[in-house]
């Protein structure tokens, strides 16, 4: 299919095989790479497009992921000032302290946006495909439909 010339097709027009996961098109995609085939040739399209609607992480959930990331850093910054201040404490105080105050300080920041990003009407959408297609360009169509017949016997008896 030509558009104009110097324009190229990005999606291949011939559906070899519909898989219901991302996963499954691409080990498809691999037996006939490994077959052989040019990766040009060969292209995952999702297909049968669905608006989806999910809500977004809860309040709790965002202050102990925050909580979490905030220990993280009191410790490291805990670790820094036992290495370079000259404190009155010894190092596992100052190492406990930084966790402390880490994870308060984490856990307020995602308490605050939890309550700021999670009103009712907030929601998140996605566009998601309800399967994927395996396709490839006409001229190697016949030989990937070959291949993975001989990879499924079974399939030709059903």
């Amino acid at each position: 299919m030509v558009l104009r010339s110097g324009v190229e097709v990005l999606v291949h027009d011939t559906v070899i095989v519909s898989a219901a996961s991302y996963p499954e098109a691409q080990e498809t995609v691999g037996f006939l790479r490994s077959s052989g085939m040019s990766r040009e040739s060969l292209a995952i399209v999702g297909a049968e497009l669905v608006l989806t609607e999910r809500p977004r992480a809860s309040t709790a959930g965002l202050a102990a992921k925050s909580a979490g990331t905030g220990l993280a850093l009191g410790l490291l910054a805990a670790v820094f000032v036992t290495l370079v201040a000259d404190t009155n404490l010894s190092g596992l105080a100052v190492v406990l302290w930084g966790i402390v105050y880490g994870v308060l300080v984490g856990g307020l920041i995602g308490l605050g946006r939890g309550l700021v990003h999670n009103r009712p009407e907030a929601v998140f959408t996605e566009l998601l495909p309800a399967r994927y297609e395996v396709r490839a360009t006409a001229a190697d169509a016949s030989v990937a439909r070959a291949l993975l017949d001989q990879q499924n016997p079974l399939s030709k008896a059903a």
